[in-house]
């Protein structure tokens, strides 16, 4: 099956080979016209599409009626069809992952730095009370994330999408743990959810960026 784009920029299909035969020797349509397969195809000139291509010999071979016989017009085919969803774009199933992952190794860090500074607090209550803090965060951090990743795997992920900003910057405040991964992590999410085509998604799925 094939798909035709008028002038206008209208596109008309599917129709099959027979239906592009009639419409050449109709002059509906000529050797420069384009024309591309349903499935996985791209927009080519007739003469250009090895199958179709004797479509225009039969066309020039065959005299144009006086009177070309009136052809019914396909329905154009729309970009998006009324009612269906928007297609979801991969990185936002990359945020989400990315999310949970940073959130398991905030988690990770927290703990080994609390352990680390709470050896410090019991030789130096002072400044090791004041390094606590650092772990405190790390974790505080990792819950969050995990259980905002988890929503956004989940399937009813748009609520939690709300706070991906928040917490992709909570991510890269983690290198105060010397956390680089979630550095990485954080700048990655950050430059997605900037992406035209994720916040058109969340857009109309009722999340603003």
């Amino acid at each position: 099956m094939y798909e035709f784009k008028a002038k206008d920029g209208k596109v008309y299909g599917p129709v099959d080979e027979g239906t592009i035969l009639e419409w050449a020797k109709g002059g509906r349509i000529d050797g420069n016209s384009l024309v591309k397969k349903t499935t996985n195809g791209e927009w080519l000139p007739l003469n250009q599409i090895e199958e179709l291509g004797y479509i225009c010999r039969q066309a020039a071979e065959s005299p144009v009626p006086p009177n070309p016989p009136t052809i019914p017009v396909a329905t154009p085919v729309a970009a998006v069809t009324p009612g269906s969803q928007p297609i979801k774009p991969g990185k936002i199933q990359a945020i989400s992952i990315m999310t949970l992952v940073g959130g398991i190794i905030g988690v990770l860090v927290g703990l080994s730095w609390g352990c680390y500074f709470g050896m410090i607090t019991l030789a130096t209550f002072g400044i090791g009370v004041f390094l606590m803090i650092l772990p405190v965060y790390a974790l505080i951090f990792g819950i969050m994330a995990i259980i905002r990743g988890s929503q956004m795997l989940g399937s009813n992920p748009m609520p939690a999408f709300k706070s991906a900003k928040a917490i992709a910057i909570m991510q890269i405040v983690n290198i105060i743990c010397c956390d680089f991964t979630n550095l990485v992590l954080g700048i990655i999410n950050l430059v997605f959810l900037n992406d035209p085509e994720v916040k058109d998604y969340l857009r109309s799925q009722g999340v603003e960026i």
